[in-house]
């Protein structure tokens, strides 16, 4: 780690480390950008007067804060995904809880979601579908596992046909990691 903020800067990091006590005797990082040391930020961060200030900035700037985020999230996709998969493994629980709170409160949108997905397995049937063909894939799905289309009706890239040969089964735990990817093997 670098012993001054010029030389972290110059590095590209945001802290340095001097081993130098600050002036409430913490012994840690500091910040490049303002020769802060990490627990008198974290102390400042946690005032009344920071928070009422920084909630007054969101409420007066709630485009830019919405952009700030999406960009924050494009730049840490992966770890983003990763600190999602890992919250939902340690709270399975309290994450399906709130998931069915939110489905209760906002009966609307289920409403939405479910007459979209209807409607994109209708018009992604053709006509020449085998209809008993599906029927009978859907009647055969073992315990445990979801009929899938191998390749995603509302796909980002591609869009595929609610036919018999677009439908797989797939354990739940597959299906959900999937989602409406196409994996090409």
């Amino acid at each position: 780690m670098p012993l001054t903020s010029t030389e972290a800067k110059r590095l590209g990091l945001s802290m340095y480390f001097t081993g130098v006590p600050c002036k409430n005797d913490h012994v840690t990082s500091r910040y490049a950008s303002s020769a802060e040391c990490f627990f008198c930020r974290k102390d400042k961060n946690q005032s009344v007067a920071v928070k009422e200030k920084q909630a007054a900035w969101s409420k007066n700037n709630h485009e830019q804060k919405l952009k700030i985020a999406k960009e924050r999230y494009e730049r840490n996709k992966v770890w983003q995904h990763l600190r999602g998969r890992t919250r939902w493994v340690a709270h399975k629980e309290k994450v399906t809880e709130s998931t069915n709170r939110w489905l209760d409160n906002n009966i609307g949108m289920r409403a939405f979601y479910a007459n979209k997905r209807r409607s994109a397995k209708k018009y992604r049937t053709p006509a020449w579908a085998n209809l008993d063909a599906i029927k009978t894939i859907y009647a055969n799905c073992p315990e445990g596992y979801h009929v899938d289309h191998v390749i995603p009706l509302q796909g980002k890239n591609v869009s595929g046909f609610h036919i018999e040969s677009n439908l797989q089964y797939l354990s739940a735990s597959e299906n959900s990691k999937k989602f409406n990817k196409y994996q090409i093997t």
